[in-house]
């Protein structure tokens, strides 16, 4: 049975976060309908909406038409899932919006998926992704290659939203599973950007860190100093990460031996640069030592790992033959994905889908509760034995939710501390969750585990291959215990394939998912470039959350557990899923240009006499009217730029150009005059180490940004909720804890006595703050 089956879902999205959220849902047994304008998607000419909108039925409906909206409510009826993704207040003008059919279809989920909350200040901004990116603040994050704002190859907005649609539908499901009601839910790619920035805009009223603070451009930066060019490409190299006992780096390399960083990183460089890519990857991983090649994207779909982990499979589709697409970034032991069926044609399933007998929405669930729900997640409990940031992140998430997610860790050299006292990663990935310190490996202690175990539903980690097995917390060691519990390993690499024994971390996942290469651009000269917001440690998070609920969705109606996994470099090929093979080639999407300013003349960050601002210019008719608010009418007639074809292929000279012309006004002025022509622009907003985005009280009424009292650090100001929900709300329920703050009350609530407790304690198996 597939997790999702008997779920309809009406798809009237576009852009990335909608299309490619909601696969994650259709290829795991959603029937999800397509509902596009005749003649189809206005956007299905970029490479990616092969990919996004595959495993799909299309119908094709004018929805300004009576005979349009009649045929679309016909297909409400019989929905579980609305999900729409245009400016506030559109569906509103065609009666379609939430309000509208709540009434009608009280059992439908109706997702929403604006640029900006639809009840904010901003709601009527253009929403193309690069606009939010200059907006927020996230342009102005990212260390680059120059000073000053830039712009992200990666659509992060977009690809931050693109794992909470899901997360939020799934969320809503199983909330309708105990309520027997539906709701409006929504999410935006401004809190797709809050997705990404949890680690970095965190403001504390004591100890504010400075760890997550860095310099504009590269070098310096950790992170940058390992990316190395060997003599036929780039590696990412982690000098300290042997693992095999008694292994070190010098013994690889033709360096000094008493050499300490920063020394041996370039030492080591030095050397790399005179061998080849692969004997350096071979020699590395012979000592478990950390290491990756840095690809381009369109290499990625043919890596071993990635076909080990059946990320790269093939459709066959009718326009271009045979092609290689990302494959799923999850996979669920019960429920794997269903092979992918090609993107259909505009009103393919027209008259399919209208001659189907007509089946009312999902009835009320038969134990559901009917009461009082206060969110989505309200009565499941999460066991977080998670590391670091691409394991904790996940139930974070699920805690936000309303779930009750305990994060167990050791008492002895917990990392956890250490990054208390130095950054905010920490803070950004526990947040609403209760700590308690156990030594797992002492019989009493793994007696306490095996307690919490038997009260919980989500057990969550992110151990290397073996670990988990020797922890007994491996699925087959959990469901004896549990027999209904659902797991979760977040891997690097995945369970099985050439690297699977291996650690790693967000850097190599970067570089081997072409992420890194695409950011330089390595292709246009300029050295890859690591994204800083943690990319793939937060979208296999967030992949992981999607895994979790759609076995949390199987379990609802069948009653049984499974395990899940998903890893960093499943998560990394999934962001990057615009790229797929073809018979001819690569179908790339465009590329960003030396500067790392933009996609094109059009579509880019220009400096003005004081600031950025990026422009987005995209659509037909903004041509002609960008050219009379720049000052240069007569450029509409030009030929080289007559077409868009035209215009990207005369880049170079327009862009130039238009350099010239921006730097004559100031940001706001440049802003307000372009807006007032209709095109879209936004200034690249500097939130100052994100303090602008946490005191702006907007966001703290409507919840993207909450304040909390932190046990150790005081008033603490961080982001909210990243989905709302108008029957149960998301909710942030706690500060992070404190390593070890609830021990004592977890202990107590498992049924140990004060005497028990305090030999414990004694006795070094638990531990407090």
């Amino acid at each position: 049975m597939d997790a999702l089956e008997g779920i309809r879902i009406l798809d009237l999205t576009w852009g990335i976060s909608g299309p490619a959220g909601i696969l994650l849902l259709a290829e795991h047994g959603a029937d999800v309908i397509k509902v596009e304008p005749p003649g189809g998607d206005p956007y299905r000419a970029y490479p990616g909406y092969r990919v996004w909108n595959r495993s799909r039925r299309s119908v094709a409906l004018d929805l300004k038409t009576a005979t349009g909206k009649e045929q679309f409510l016909e297909l409400v009826a019989t929905a579980d899932v609305l999900a729409e993704s245009f400016r506030p207040g559109a569906m509103a003008a065609l009666g379609l919006d939430y309000e509208s059919l709540s009434e009608l279809f009280p059992q439908l989920i109706y997702l929403s998926i604006p640029a900006y909350p639809s009840d904010s200040r901003h709601a009527g901004r253009p929403g193309w992704d690069a606009l939010v990116q200059a907006r927020s603040g996230e342009q102005w994050e990212q260390p680059g290659w120059r000073p000053g704002p830039i712009f992200l190859a990666s659509p992060m907005p977009s690809i931050g939203a693109l794992f909470l649609v899901p997360t939020a539908i799934l969320a809503a499901l199983h909330a309708r599973e105990q309520t027997g009601r539906g709701q409006s839910v929504e999410t935006s790619l401004y809190q797709g950007v809050l997705a990404f920035t949890t680690m970095l805009w965190v403001n504390a009223e004591r100890n504010q860190n400075t760890g997550a603070v860095m310099t504009k451009t590269y070098p310096p930066g950790v992170h940058q100093a390992e990316v190395m060019k060997a003599a036929d490409g780039w590696v990412q190299v982690l000098p300290g990460s042997a693992r095999r006992p008694g292994a070190r780096i010098q013994d690889i390399f033709d360096v000094p031996a008493d050499l300490a960083m920063p020394d041996l990183y370039k030492a080591i460089a030095e050397d790399v640069a005179t061998r080849k890519r692969e004997e350096i990857v071979e020699r590395m991983h012979e000592d478990l030592c950390q290491v990756a090649e840095i690809l381009p994207t369109r290499e990625v779909l043919r890596h071993p790992q990635i076909i080990a982990n059946d990320m790269a499979v093939v459709v066959e589709d009718p326009e271009v033959g045979r092609t290689i697409q990302a494959g799923m970034p999850f996979r669920l032991a019960l429920c794997p994905p269903k092979a992918p069926t090609p993107r259909p044609a505009p009103g393919q399933h027209n008259e399919e889908v209208f001659a189907e007998d007509r089946r009312p929405a999902s009835p009320t669930p038969p134990h559901a509760a009917g009461g009082a729900h206060r969110y989505p997640l309200e009565g499941i409990r999460v066991l977080d034995f998670g590391r670091m940031v691409a394991g904790p992140y996940g139930p974070m998430v699920l805690a936000g939710l309303g779930a009750d997610v305990i994060h167990v860790s050791t008492p002895e050299a917990s990392p956890m501390t250490a990054i208390m006292n130095s950054s905010s990663v920490l803070l950004g990935c526990e947040q609403g969750k209760r700590s308690i310190l156990v030594d797992m490996k002492s019989a009493q202690g793994a007696e306490l585990v095996r307690k919490l175990i038997e009260r919980s539903d989500i057990v969550h980690h992110n151990l290397v291959k073996g670990v988990a097995e020797r922890l007994g917390i491996d699925h087959e060691s959990l469901r004896k215990i549990k027999p209904d519990i659902i797991s979760c390993n977040a891997f690097m690499y995945g369970p099985d394939g050439p690297l699977a024994h291996l650690g790693g971390n967000d850097s190599l996942s970067q570089a081997l998912s072409g992420l890194e290469y695409e950011a330089g651009p390595a292709e246009e000269g300029n050295p890859p470039l690591y994204y800083r917001f943690g990319h793939t440690d937060t979208t296999n998070a967030l992949a992981s959350v999607v895994g979790v609920l759609a076995a949390l969705a199987h379990r609802d109606r069948t009653g049984e557990g499974q395990a899940v996994w998903t890893s960093l470099i499943n998560a990394a090929t999934y962001v990057c899923s615009d790229v797929h093979l073809t018979d001819e080639g690569a179908a790339d999407p465009p590329k960003l240009d030396k500067a790392q300013t933009g996609f094109g003349a059009l579509y880019r960050l220009y400096e003005t006499q004081d600031g950025w601002i990026q422009v987005a210019a995209v659509k037909h008719q903004h041509w002609s009217a960008f050219c009379e608010a720049v000052g240069h009418p007569k450029l509409a007639g030009d030929e080289r730029f007559a077409t868009a074809e035209a215009r990207q292929a005369n880049r170079q000279v327009l862009e130039a150009m238009l350099a010239d012309v921006f730097m004559s006004q100031t940001a706001i002025q440049w802003r307000r005059r372009l807006n007032a022509a209709g095109v879209p622009a936004e200034i690249a907003a500097n939130t100052i180490d994100g303090e602008s985005v946490l005191f702006d009280e907007e966001n703290l009424r409507l919840g993207l940004v909450v304040e909390t009292q932190h046990a150790e650090l005081g008033r603490l100001r961080q982001f909210g909720n990243l989905m709302r929900f108008s029957d149960t709300p998301s909710t942030v329920l706690r500060p992070p804890p404190v390593p070890g703050e609830n021990t004592i009350e977890i202990m107590r609530w498992l049924g140990y006595e004060p005497e028990t407790i305090d030999e414990l304690l004694a006795a070094g198996v638990v531990a407090t703050s």
